[in-house]
Parts: C-alpha cells; sequence; structure tokens
C-alpha cells in the first residue's frame, strides 16, 4: 500500500463515524476459513467507532436452494425447523465467542417479533414467518451501551411459537426499523459474479433484476429489496464475497469497491474545478502526462483556466478531471483523464456527457478532441475522425509544431 492509498482511506473514517451498518452473513461464511479475517475487520470498524447489528442465517441458507423470489418454495417441516434452530444457535456461539476473543461486547437478544406467513396459493406455511415488527429502540439501547446485537433467522411470535424468517428479509427490515446507513451482505455464493459492473441507482437495480433474466432468483431478489430500501431510508446497500479476505475494509475504505453497491444518491458528482481543486487535478493529469497520454501542463496553466475544468467527484474524493475551451462556435475537450483506479466503470463516459451538455448549453455548434492514444475510446462512443481543418485555424499551428502526431475527434452538438 502507498501512502497516498493511506491518505483516501482515512477521508472516510470521519464519513462513517457514529453512523449505524447492517451486517447480514451467510451461513457458510461464517463456517469458513476466512471467517477469521472477517471478525478482524469487524473488529476495526468498530475501533473507528461505526456502529453495527450482524444478522446471520443458519449453514444451508435457511433452504438449500433458496433461490425463491415468491413464495414458491416448500413450506419448512417441524424436522427442518428444529435442524435450523440446532443450527441457528450453533452459528451465533460462533459469533459471540469469535468477536469475545477480540475484545467485543455481543449479545442476542429477542428483538424480533414474527408471524406466519400463513396460507399462500392454497398452500399452508405453519413454520415459515416474515417480520412483523423490529424493536429498534431495545437494538439502538444495546448499541449505546457499546454491545453489538447479533440476529439469527429464528424468530418467535407474541405468543413464543418460533418461525424460520428468511435472513435477507430480515437484514433490510432491520435497515428500514433503525434507519441505518448501510445493508451490507456477505455472501457465500457466487451472485456477485453474474452481474458486470458494480454500481446501480435505484431505478437501475430495478430494471436490472427485472430485465436479466440470467442472473440468479436470488440476486434478482436482494437487488429488487435493495431498491426499495433505498428509495425509503437507507443510503446504500453493499454486496460482497464474504469468502474474500479484506471485502468489508476493501469496499468501504476505497472508491472503487469489491462488491456491487446500491445507492439512492447521485453516486460521483460531477461539478465545476475551484482553486481549491487545482493540486488535485495537477496530480490526476500529471500521470497522463508521464504516460505521454496529455501535453506538459503546469500548475498554473490549470490555475489560469480554472473556470474551463470540471471533476468527478466519488465521496468527496475527485477520481476524473475534464476541461472544455469554447470560442463561438466550436469547442475543444480537453484534459480528460481518470485516475487508473477507477478506469473501466464508465466515469470517462460520463464526463463526456458532462461536456457535451456543457456544449450544448454555450450553443456550441461542434466539438473536437485531440489523442494519440485512446481512439477506440472516442470511436465507440461514435464520434468522426478528423482532419487539421476541423480544428480552428487558431489552434492548427499549435497542433502542427507540437510534434504529437495526435489524432483529431470530432462530434456536432
Amino acid at each position: 500500500m502507498e501512502f497516498g492509498d493511506l491518505r483516501g482511506i482515512l477521508h472516510y473514517v470521519p464519513q462513517f463515524r457514529n453512523k449505524l451498518f447492517v451486517i447480514k452473513l451467510d451461513g457458510e461464511v461464517v463456517h469458513s476459513d476466512n471467517m477469521s479475517n472477517i471478525v478482524l475487520d469487524l473488529a476495526v470498524l468498530y475501533s473507528l467507532k461505526v456502529n453495527y447489528i450482524i444478522v446471520h442465517d443458519t449453514l444451508k441458507c435457511e433452504r438449500t436452494d433458496q433461490e425463491g423470489v415468491g413464495h414458491e418454495q416448500r413450506p419448512i417441516t417441524s424436522e427442518q425447523l428444529d435442524y435450523h434452530l440446532n443450527e441457528s444457535s450453533k452459528v451465533t456461539n460462533i459469533l459471540m465467542r469469535e468477536l469475545t476473543a477480540v475484545g467485543l461486547k455481543v449479545a442476542t437478544a429477542n428483538s424480533v417479533i414474527a408471524r406466519s406467513r400463513g396460507v399462500i396459493n392454497g398452500i399452508d406455511y405453519p413454520n415459515d414467518g416474515k417480520v412483523e415488527k423490529v424493536d429498534d429502540i431495545g437494538l439502538m439501547d444495546l448499541i449505546d451501551k457499546g454491545i453489538i446485537p447479533i440476529l439469527p433467522s429464528i424468530a418467535f411470535d407474541k405468543k413464543g411459537k418460533n418461525y424460520l424468517l428468511n435472513s435477507d428479509d430480515l437484514a433490510f427490515s432491520v435497515g428500514l426499523a433503525t434507519t441505518c446507513s448501510k445493508v451490507i451482505f456477505l455472501t457465500a455464493s457466487d451472485i456477485i459474479n453474474s452481474v458486470r459492473g458494480n454500481e446501480f441507482t435505484v431505478s437501475e437495480a430495478n430494471n436490472f433484476a427485472q430485465e436479466q433474466v440470467v442472473v440468479s432468483k436470488r440476486l434478482s431478489k436482494i437487488l429488487l429489496d435493495s431498491a426499495k430500501v433505498c428509495s425509503e431510508a437507507v443510503d446504500r446497500v453493499h454486496i460482497l464475497n464474504g469468502l474474500r479476505d479484506y471485502a468489508i475494509l476493501a469496499e468501504l475504505f476505497s472508491n472503487e469497491g469489491v462488491g456491487i453497491m446500491i445507492h439512492r444518491d447521485p453516486y460521483g458528482m460531477i461539478r465545476s474545478a475551484d482553486i481549491r481543486d487545482v493540486s488535485e487535478v495537477f496530480s490526476i493529469i500529471q500521470s497522463a502526462i508521464i504516460d505521454d497520454e496529455l501535453l506538459p501542463r503546469s500548475s498554473l496553466d490549470i490555475v489560469s483556466k480554472i473556470e474551463d475544468f470540471y471533476v468527478l467527484e466519488i465521496d468527496e474524493n475527485i477520481v476524473g478531471t475534464v476541461a472544455i475551451h469554447s470560442t463561438k462556435d466550436v469547442a475543444e475537450m480537453a484534459c480528460l483523464f481518470v485516475k487508473k483506479s477507477h478506469k473501466g466503470v464508465g466515469y470517462g463516459c460520463r464526463l463526456v456527457k458532462h461536456i457535451l451538455k456543457i456544449a450544448q448549453e454555450r450553443k456550441v455548434k461542434k466539438i473536437y478532441a485531440l489523442s494519440t492514444q485512446a481512439s477506440g475510446f472516442f470511436e465507440s462512443l461514435g464520434w468522426n475522425e478528423g482532419q487539421i481543418n476541423d480544428v480552428p485555424k487558431a489552434r492548427r499551428e499549435e497542433l502542427l509544431n507540437s510534434g504529437r502526431n495526435s489524432k483529431i475527434f470530432y462530434r456536432y452538438v
């Protein structure tokens, strides 16, 4: 790790301090070899004053095929319920033992009231339950005392009958009841590998879950439920590979993350640069200059044209930059660059779209860009390869004298 990475990590610490997360652990994750690493990650979060509630299921995820989106699964039998009661106790015991060993105080409590799923499509589900109420006040009392609540996927109704809950549903219910900042899933399945991309808005998550038939039913349901809770109270939902070391820390303390994230707010804001951004913009551009992607520029060059620059921020960290230099009818898009750690996720395209919008607002008729190494990128966006005459006269001599033999790309606005 470089010191620059540490600066980025420390940037997140005050953002997460005293925030509440709901962390859902698959039973297979708790029984895995990686559990000892997860415990250390949880201890780190606690030391940073991050509050969290742990929700877990049993070794076999309630049903060995926990894939149903609706209620098409067969009802849980009394024998299966007894099995899950025993397995749930084992998982709770493992969590309490491991977390106690690293100095954390934990407790399990009957903070969830359940009720029967009832009769669905003529089929009775006497042992399958759903969440009726979450005692959010009781949970917050434990947290205020420095105690981490652990909630199994077994809950009781008001008469004391126990039910097996869908633990994913339980995590979302607890998240909504406590208005937590994040719900984090640590799954042992490979569901995150079935998704291209790692960031979804509420509408994107809804559309993806409904349209992508290749996605597992469990992931489809998690995406739909994530969209629902993010539109109501939860800021973000993260879905991670719980068998990967450092998954929690890598997801939370880096801009790019390692899993899937669903969010309600516009994640990644493009704004006008100001004088305070000069050093960061210069740092980003400098790496491009070293790779011979951009012409050498000094910080004074940036200062002199700072009103032309725009930056893309993620969690208040600048990860990309672009500039537009315009005359009456023609504009040049310049200094388009995204940090290497953030390439390949569409940030460059977002910056280009933003510049095109600015060009429209300025009533520019034509926009062009110069590039030595990004021909494929501009071609993929539908830009045309041009000639020297596509560049304004005032810019031609400078371009010819540079000796870079840059390719010219343009489009009409």
